[in-house]
């Protein structure tokens, strides 16, 4: 499923205050052009390489922990959007 994603880099805090993620968060590129947020082992955040309604979209595949939750909100950030919270990334708001 993931032998066509091609690897970016690593995701580096910027706005969150840890100093590394460890190599627990990293971004691809699917065949597409969307970029994918994997934590630990599962893809759990998309930014779609498309205008919707006017503007990118990000889709954020829902709330796994903690730590996941501080690398969809780096990921999202370093891209443009707006942090999420757990009842948004749970899909409740």
């Amino acid at each position: 499923m993931y032998r066509d994603l091609e690897f970016l880099y690593d995701l580096m805090p910027q706005y969150d205050s840890r100093k590394s993620f460890y190599g627990k968060a990293k971004v691809f590129r699917n065949p597409k052009g969307s970029i994918l947020l994997m934590s630990y082992s599962t893809i759990v955040a998309e930014i779609i390489d498309e205008i919707v309604e006017g503007e990118r979209k990000a889709n954020v595949f829902g709330w796994y922990s903690n730590t996941t939750a501080r690398h969809i909100n780096e990921f999202l950030q370093q891209n443009g959007f707006d942090k999420m919270s757990k009842k948004e990334m749970e899909g409740g708001a």
